[in-house]
């Protein structure tokens, strides 16, 4: 017999039946007739399901891993920020301490200064007593045209003229001092006392020392309140004072200040 003649061989076509069984107390049963190819689909859609759940799976975990790294990331961040910003307020903090001391310490300073301004100022005021220890004191008038000053009273109160001036009666060995702080523009001779120091207080005044003893003092030279200018002699013991205020002449008695 020949191959050809062989009997063929007949493929049985499969079917698969599934069966449904409820869980209703009557037990009823269900099938389900599925053909070869109905089975194959159906087992390759569950294979892709599956494999679709269990990339979703993987995808989830790798996605929440990196999640978590990116929320341990960020922690580590908001610590540090954290840090620095507690730096800055600590930093912000001792800068606006130190800005309030140097404020302080400028405002205090500008006050010294100007007590220091206020207090030159005041000295710079020809209002001092011209003489250590006591002395007599009588206002009277310098007419540049006498030999001699006029001591002014009661009587010729009304008819003296001249500059005025208070002359002095100090005690052997005091001090003509200065009444002022300033610069002394002249030492010159005086016809009337025998010699005359002035002193220019740099604010409009300017104060005028007229004694017969030797000037201590030089023409250019700075002086400060309380110099000595001239000691008084037994044959000196008397002191011409004058001030100008704007180039006037006012009466010194309005300005000295005397104590006791």
């Amino acid at each position: 017999m020949s191959a050809n003649s062989k009997p063929r061989k007949h493929r049985h076509k499969r079917h698969y039946t599934f069966m449904i069984i409820s869980g209703d107390s009557d037990g009823s049963t269900r099938s389900l007739h599925l053909n070869h190819f109905k089975t194959q689909l159906m087992a390759y859609t569950l294979f892709i399901i599956g494999v679709a759940i269990v990339c979703y799976i993987i995808y989830s975990a790798m996605t929440i891993s990196s999640l978590r790294r990116l929320q341990a990331e960020q922690k580590v961040q908001i610590e540090k920020l954290q840090q620095e910003n507690t730096n800055l307020e600590a930093a912000n903090s001792q800068l606006q301490t130190e800005t309030l001391q140097l404020s302080a310490a400028i405002n205090k300073r500008l006050e010294d200064e100007q007590l220091s301004a206020e207090e030159a100022e005041g000295l710079a005021i020809p209002s001092g007593f011209p003489l250590t220890g006591t002395a007599s004191m009588v206002p009277a008038a310098d007419d540049l045209t006498a030999t001699e000053v006029t001591e002014i009273t009661d009587e010729n109160k009304d008819e003296v003229s001249g500059n005025p001036i208070v002359v002095f009666t100090a005690a052997d060995g005091s001090s003509i001092i200065a009444s002022g702080t300033g610069t002394i523009t002249s030492v010159t001779t005086d016809t009337k006392f025998g010699n005359s120091v002035t002193i220019d207080h740099g604010n409009g005044y300017i104060s005028i020392y007229r004694n017969g003893s030797d000037p201590l003092v030089s023409e250019g030279a700075t002086i400060d309140k309380g110099d000595i200018i001239f000691v008084v002699t037994k044959d000196n013991l008397k002191l011409g004072y004058q001030i100008m205020q704007d180039d006037k002449f006012i009466n010194p008695e309005d300005l000295i200040e005397i104590d006791g």
